[in-house]
């Protein structure tokens, strides 16, 4: 992958106020080691994945998340 981020918000993205923090994927992953991200909606083209869904941390109240991929070669996705 060429570039990779993932926006973590303080709440789930519904009307009104929210702020978020971006983090390049390894210090999402590092923060976040046992999360759970689960996809609402995705979106692929020529070299871009965005995926737009919640995260649920042990213990605490969901919060929206949208990861966003860069590549120049070949995406695969296992679940």
């Amino acid at each position: 992958m060429e570039e990779y981020h993932t926006l973590v918000f303080d709440k789930g993205i519904e009307n009104g106020e929210f702020s978020g923090v971006r983090y390049d994927l390894q210090e999402y992953f590092e923060k976040y080691p046992d999360a759970k991200f689960e996809i609402i909606t995705d979106t692929y083209n020529m070299t871009t994945t965005v995926m737009e869904g919640y995260i649920y941390r042990d213990g605490q109240e969901a919060v929206a998340g949208i990861i966003s991929l860069w590549t120049l070669g070949e995406v695969i996705a296992e679940f």
